[in-house]
């Protein structure tokens, strides 16, 4: 199962924007990875030879666990999945503090076909 979601929003005057695609399997239990290749879409965008190893990706990379677990944890249902976090798209000016995580939860929905009450969702700090 994959999901993908785009978060495009604005919450207090304030841009957010972040890609997050996952795909998910069953498992004995709850896991989370993320593919090496989660940030190679900077090549398609800047050329081969564009660096993805970036300072920021291990934000990024934390974000968009916490947001796989945040989802997990509030599935309710019995067993686990294997999460395996495919894609991390930021924009540098646009991606905030909870931007990914807000995206990975979402997109970890939209594979599994649930809706979670309440949605995962931005606040204003």
């Amino acid at each position: 199962m994959q999901g993908e979601f785009r978060l495009r929003q604005i919450v207090g005057g304030i841009g957010h924007a972040a890609d997050v695609a996952v795909a998910v399997e069953a498992a004995d239990r709850d896991e989370v990875v993320v593919s090496p290749d989660a940030f190679a879409w900077l090549r398609d965008v800047y050329g081969p030879r564009a660096v993805i190893d970036r300072p920021v990706n291990d934000q990024l990379v934390a974000e968009a666990v916490e947001g796989v677990r945040y989802a997990l944890a509030r599935l309710g249902r019995p067993g686990g999945y294997k999460v395996t976090v495919m894609k991390i798209v930021d924009l540098p000016v646009d991606t905030g503090d909870g931007d990914v995580k807000v995206a990975a939860a979402h997109a970890v929905c939209i594979a599994l076909g649930i809706r979670l009450e309440p949605p995962p969702r931005l606040t204003v700090p």
